[in-house]
């Protein structure tokens, strides 16, 4: 008796479907799509009597991953799948090449070796094809670039820095009972991966933290290794080879929470993530001293200042961008002339700040802003979040009226202003970082 899940026949529009793809995966092997016509119908059922399978993603044996990350990320893939070529140039959707186009590949090696090619023509081509396929190694020939890409993506969103860093791993299989029906038929896997962060203890300023070790979680092509940064990204102008084992305390995790708190947690996740492990974006601050830049879409959110200890840096604190020490910081101390104080009392070293005030209320605030070079983060803030008002009048009242009182203060010198002062710019370790 058959078994129940075997399909035994497809219909009229399942078979034009896997010839339009079978034609797009010709092509994509390099090879005339319309040598796909020289084959028999009889051939070509054949060839697309096919259950086709769907790309299956599951945690790995022996390791850890929620199942909600595990269906989120399910979800996610099967939408990108739908939406994302193999090769625009071919139109060919991953869920085209992985539900027809790879087990088409498949079986017509199989149906090869079992004479279904008659003609020498028939022949010569299944043949090329067939050894081209087999030559392929799937996962370095760029097949699957934008899935793995899309996949590490999605899961900097999950890993957290100072507990767990996922990863991924890509395998195929045939369905057993597809090979004892004579039906084999490849499939894709996708098999998440866990592995728990290091924790270490080190000294800074005689007090001793706790710091946990950044990772860069498996994929298909790579295990799982340490982060590193290469001390010439610090110093360019400085040559050298040298790199260092980046760590992370928790208390930079704090401060991201208070100061970037627009964001929910697996997005500050993907921040730090891609900021200190992939990016790596090295600024001067205002002393001298490098900083690695926290981006969203190339405009920076804020500063990560660290320290150096053998072969391990340290990531202490993050900063904000009205920082004193950072460019965009300092340049606003200069304009305002307000202190450290002023400004975390007006809240404006928290990115909420910039989408609930009315700038257009207060020029003077927004001149600044533009002048400094944070206006460019009110900008993207405002295109990430089109269509949803977050004013709060009662927020810009206050900082209005904030603004009016300070009126018989010196007003905030413009730029070119003769009687412009300078301000005392305090060293990174001493600013923003408790």
């Amino acid at each position: 008796m058959p078994h129940p899940t075997l399909k035994l026949s497809i219909s009229k529009a399942q078979f034009d479907t896997g010839c339009a793809i079978a034609r797009k995966t010709i092509q994509l092997m390099g090879f005339d799509p319309a040598s796909f016509d020289m084959l028999t119908k009889k051939q070509k059922h054949a060839l697309l009597d096919i259950e086709p399978p769907m790309l299956l993603v599951r945690t790995k044996s022996g390791c850890h991953v929620p199942r909600q990350y595990v269906n989120n990320i399910r979800t996610s893939t099967m939408a990108f799948l739908r939406t994302v070529f193999v090769k625009e140039e071919f139109q060919l959707t991953y869920m085209e090449f992985l539900t027809y186009g790879l087990p088409f590949l498949f079986i017509v090696k199989v149906r090869e070796d079992h004479g279904l090619f008659t003609s020498e023509q028939e022949d010569a081509f299944v043949r090329d094809m067939t050894e081209k396929f087999i030559n392929t190694n799937m996962v370095t020939s760029g097949w699957f670039v934008a899935l793995f890409a899309h996949l590490r993506f999605e899961l900097n969103f999950y890993s957290q820095a100072n507990f767990r860093t996922y990863g991924f791993e890509f395998v195929t299989d045939i369905p057993k009972h597809k090979e004892i029906f004579g039906m084999p038929v490849i499939r894709c896997i996708i098999e998440l991966t866990s592995h728990e962060n290091e924790s270490i203890h080190f000294v800074h300023r005689g007090i001793k933290r706790k710091a946990y070790g950044m990772l860069l979680g498996s994929t298909a092509v790579y295990i799982p290794s340490p982060a590193v940064i290469q001390r010439r990204k610090l110093y360019p102008e400085r040559p050298s080879s040298a790199e260092y084992m980046l760590y992370i305390q928790s208390h930079v995790i704090h401060r991201i929470k208070e100061r970037i708190d627009i964001f929910d947690a697996s997005t500050r996740n993907y921040l730090i993530n891609t900021s200190l492990v992939i990016h790596q974006k090295v600024v001067k601050s205002i002393t001298g001293h490098p900083l690695i830049a926290c981006f969203v879409s190339g405009v920076p959110l804020g500063y990560f200042p660290w320290t150096i200890q053998g072969d391990k840096l340290f990531i202490l604190s993050f900063l904000p961008l009205v920082s004193q020490v950072t460019p965009e910081g300092a340049k606003l101390y200069q304009l305002l002339k307000f202190s450290k104080e002023d400004l975390i009392y007006l809240g404006m070293d928290k990115l909420s700040f910039f989408m609930t005030v009315d700038f257009e209320e207060i020029p003077v605030l927004k001149n600044a802003l533009v002048e400094s070079g944070i206006w460019h983060v009110k900008q993207k803030l405002d295109e990430t979040c089109e269509g949803e008002s977050q004013i709060d009048w009662t927020k810009t009242q206050f900082v209005k009226n904030f603004f009016r009182k300070t009126e018989s203060r010196q007003l905030p010198a413009l730029p070119g202003d003769e009687n412009e002062t300078q301000i005392q710019i305090p060293e990174v370790s001493e600013e923003w970082n408790d």
